[in-house]
């Protein structure tokens, strides 16, 4: 039987070269797991405040710095909702400080008006159309077939149009959430905090000794 002691150390403890070891091997600590979901959680908040509700499991996104990344999501938009929602900034309930690039749709208010008062069936839809991460917005309306409608149809497509450039701005804010919360939990201080928090031990050359302490444990 052999006896083997090693000294072991807290970060703080560790010179400058064992330092940089250990941050190196523990680089990816903060985002090795489901990191995002509270960006998720928060972004679904958002827009559900404006009429948009997203189905969580139809979220996703690729990152950050390679060509073809982005964000994705599948929802479902109330059309009157969204007008509201974004005219009277009602994303602020939820978020009070949030600035979002968002305007109303420069389209006949008479043609508004009757999508608020429900005389004219009209409902939004926004897809990952393919594989790729990006997204594509439809607009579906529904008329009695005996009647023309070129004047309202031709506000519709300016109502779409709309709809894709909200929804496009919704997805680029969520996929730089994404990436500024990555950045943030992958610079040094976060792994820091998260060492210092979970109190990791080292060896003296950086090496993290959370395997060496559960053998010690189990043999005690």
């Amino acid at each position: 039987m052999k006896t083997i002691k090693i000294k072991l150390f807290e970060f703080s403890e560790l010179d400058d070269e064992a330092k940089e070891k250990a941050l190196s091997a523990l680089y990816d600590v903060n985002v090795f797991d489901d990191w995002y979901e509270f960006i998720y959680d928060d972004f679904i908040s958002i827009v559900q405040a404006i009429g948009i509700a997203v189905d969580k499991k139809q979220l996703c996104f690729t990152g950050f710095y390679s060509q073809g990344d982005g964000s994705a999501f599948k929802a479902a938009v109330h059309i009157a909702d969204l007008i509201n929602g974004i005219t009277n900034q009602l994303w602020k309930e939820y978020a009070p400080l949030l600035e979002l690039s968002l305007s109303a749709p420069d389209v006949d208010k008479r043609v508004l008006n009757l999508i608020q008062n429900t005389a004219l069936d009209c409902s939004g839809e926004i897809n990952q159309p393919s594989r790729g991460y990006y997204i594509k917005s439809y607009l579906t309306t529904y008329f009695p077939n005996n009647h023309d409608y070129t004047n309202i149809i031709n506000e519709l497509d300016k109502l779409e149009t709309w709809l894709e450039e909200t929804a496009e701005t919704l997805n680029r804010f969520l996929y730089k959430n994404l990436r500024e919360e990555y950045e943030y939990q992958t610079t040094e201080k976060a792994i820091i905090e998260t060492i210092e928090a979970n109190e990791y031990n080292f060896t003296v050359d950086g090496k993290i000794a959370t395997r060496i302490e559960n053998l010690a444990e189990e043999e005690s």
